[in-house]
């Protein structure tokens, strides 16, 4: 290795890096703008290489001292625990980064809305067709009784004046829907790993059980009383389910293409993973939120709060969600002391006195 030539192509990589590291804040990249600290962890990760390089090809002791110093300031600012960062991270992941990635990923997201409806459709249309085959997309447990039955039972026990809401039974049935939500959200998009498949036919079953079920209800005039049930939660349920879809499909986008621009099906992966992390987390929310209001408000009936009121609610609910996901201003402040949102580095193995 030509230590002079090595020196010449490195040398203003290693000067940005001395300038960023001293504009950053102490123990932290408070000082440094977003862009700026996407140089500094590309810069950081580049001397570190660098270093190791030198020590392995042989180099001048003052270039080795030079590197290891210059890495170990580094190394600092990016290994030292950001306290009190956890709520400002979530706040901004929140308000900017989910958001902004669901505007970046909308090809994805239509297409699994597309895929949801479509099932409803289609489960609606063939179960009207042949009530039979509701069996096929609808739980047994839902057959027991028509749903006339079951909304009479219902209205019933809570016009009863010993009618008693129980927010502790409903926060722990809350906690079994939202638990099982998430559930089936991470297998869509677990699925996205059989080229799509997979996720695409759970958007197709999901909207054919609701199709389904709705068709049922209606069939025997109560639909009225179904919008109000599933309306409230539905309106981040479902969505809910689309978005990790989408995460999924952004897998089965890269399979098919092996890659695409980015060379490579991981590559790709790899290039896209804080989009993944923003739709899932998103995601979990979204299913968090829907599970709190099926467990409660969706199951309270006319005696209690009149049907149109719920309807609105999820109206409301549904109108406030597609203005938060692609209507609200999501420009970011443009200080990474707000937002927290990149992996630590790892440390090269060969200065660990200065951590």
């Amino acid at each position: 290795m030509d230590i002079n030539e090595f020196i010449a192509r490195r040398e203003n990589q290693w000067q940005r890096l001395t300038a960023l590291t001293d504009k950053a804040g102490h123990d932290t990249l408070q000082g440094l703008s977003t862009a700026e600290a996407e140089e500094f962890f590309s810069l950081y990760r580049l001397a570190s290489s660098d270093l190791n390089l030198v020590q392995t090809r042989g180099g001048s002791s003052a270039l080795l001292d030079y590197l290891e110093t210059l890495v170990g300031r580094a190394y600092q600012h990016v290994a030292v625990p950001h306290r009190g960062r956890f709520f400002v991270t979530w706040w901004h992941i929140l308000r900017y980064d989910f958001p902004a990635t669901a505007r970046h990923q909308w090809r994805a997201l239509l297409l699994s809305a597309m895929i949801m409806f479509t099932g409803t459709v289609a489960g609606y249309v063939i179960t009207q067709e042949h009530p039979a085959t509701a069996l096929t997309f609808v739980p047994a447990e839902f057959f027991r009784q028509s749903p006339a039955q079951r909304v009479a039972r219902r209205v019933e026990e809570q016009s009863s004046r010993h009618f008693h809401y129980s927010g502790e039974k409903n926060l722990l049935f809350s906690v079994f829907l939202f638990t099982h939500n998430i559930e089936v959200s991470v297998l869509t998009f677990a699925l996205g790993m059989t080229f799509g498949i997979g996720t695409l036919v759970m958007l197709f079953y999901n909207g054919a059980m609701l199709g389904a079920l709705g068709q049922r209800y209606q069939a025997d005039h109560v639909g009225t009383y179904f919008i109000s049930w599933v309306g409230p939660h539905g309106v981040l349920e479902l969505p809910a389910i689309c978005v990790a879809a989408a995460a999924g499909l952004i897998i089965a986008r890269a399979m098919w293409t092996r890659g695409g621009r980015y060379g490579g099906v991981w590559a790709s992966v790899q290039a896209q993973r804080n989009d993944l992390m923003y739709l899932l987390i998103g995601c979990a929310h979204m299913l968090v939120l829907a599970g709190l209001i099926e467990g409660g408000f969706s199951q309270i009936t006319a005696p209690v709060i009149p049907y149109f009121i719920k309807i609105f609610f999820a109206c409301a609910l549904f109108a406030a969600l597609i203005a938060y996901l692609f209507f609200m201003p999501i420009k970011k402040p443009d200080s990474l002391g707000q937002i927290d949102s990149f992996a630590l580095a790892p440390a090269p193995a060969s200065f660990s006195r200065y951590r």
